[in-house]
């Protein structure tokens, strides 16, 4: 859990930090684009000195690794942040984190890979009301589609989900590093045919741009995909995606922080949702029923 809980932490801090790089030069596809191909420029680089049996995989198996690349990373990065450019954050992060509803529905229902229980839902359910709260302040004045974000926002939702279900698949057969580097190689071919060196030479960006790229990129995508991928190997995708619910919280406490923005009662509450929903799925389901029965047998 912890693994996840550090992608989350960063996740959550680079959420602000994009929406200011939006609101000065920077558009949602040039940050979605670098993020994704430095990181695998710097993994790559370090993984052909240091062990390079990392890319080997079998040609059979290179689509696995394209569709999380394309539609798991690229895709969902680009619509959540072009949501939280058109939107708001609140709204982007809330319609992406409805992704682990969708993801229990599939484990249990369709491939049969996780079985429901009463933690599991009880968590998601505090999880989801937590997070609206904690984003929203109990106003849903800062929840709000229009435009193009009415298809990102639910665009971002359906493929975070994809994501989070095809990564475990491939993380059963695979070590992380050898899924980040494929994944991450396919993302920034993809980016490369959407938006091409001599398109984005002609923006003229300068070193100091590249640097601020750079940084983006290692904190908001290498690093969190990194312990992002190392706690998914460990846990059920549905538990992995309740985790994810506290990236608004991360991101309310950063910006009261940084930012000196204010944080009201509502709000506090909804993250102590979140913050209960991610340690109620610590709880062993044998543990609660024999909690459940020693309480009975007392009265």
């Amino acid at each position: 859990m912890l693994f996840v809980v550090l992608a989350v932490s960063l996740w959550g801090g680079s959420a602000s930090l994009a929406k200011y790089l939006f609101l000065t030069r920077y558009d949602p596809l040039i940050i979605t684009q670098t993020r994704s191909s430095l990181s695998f420029v710097l993994l790559a680089a370090y993984f052909l000195v240091a062990d390079r049996t990392v890319f080997r995989i079998r040609p059979e198996e290179l689509y696995k690794f394209a569709l999380i690349g394309i539609v798991g990373i690229a895709i969902t990065n680009f619509t959540y942040y072009f949501t939280v450019k058109e939107s708001t954050v609140a709204t982007a992060i809330l319609v992406q984190n409805v992704a682990p509803v969708l993801v229990m529905i599939y484990a249990v229902a369709v491939s049969k890979e996780e079985e429901l229980n009463g933690i599991k839902v009880l968590s998601l359910l505090f999880a989801l009301c937590g997070c609206f709260f904690a984003v929203s302040g109990g106003s849903l004045s800062e929840v709000r589609l229009s435009g193009w974000s009415l298809l990102t926002a639910p665009a971002s939702m359906l493929t975070y989900a994809f994501m989070l279900i095809a990564s475990k698949r491939v993380l059963r057969r695979h070590d992380v590093w050898t899924t980040l580097v494929w994944a991450l190689g396919f993302a920034a071919v993809f980016w490369l045919l959407v938006n091409p060196p001599w398109a984005i030479a002609a923006r003229g960006y300068g070193i100091g741009d590249w640097g601020v790229f750079l940084g983006f990129a290692v904190a908001s995508i290498l690093l969190p995909y990194i312990f992002f991928a190392k706690g998914l190997r460990i846990l059920e995708a549905t538990s992995a995606g309740i985790i994810t619910t506290l990236e608004p919280v991360i991101a309310i406490i950063v910006a009261w922080i940084a930012l000196g923005e204010s944080i009201n009662v509502v709000q506090i509450c909804g993250a102590a949702g979140v913050v209960g929903s991610v340690l109620l799925l610590q709880v062993r389901r044998d543990s609660l029923l024999k909690f459940l029965r020693s309480g009975h047998h007392a009265k």
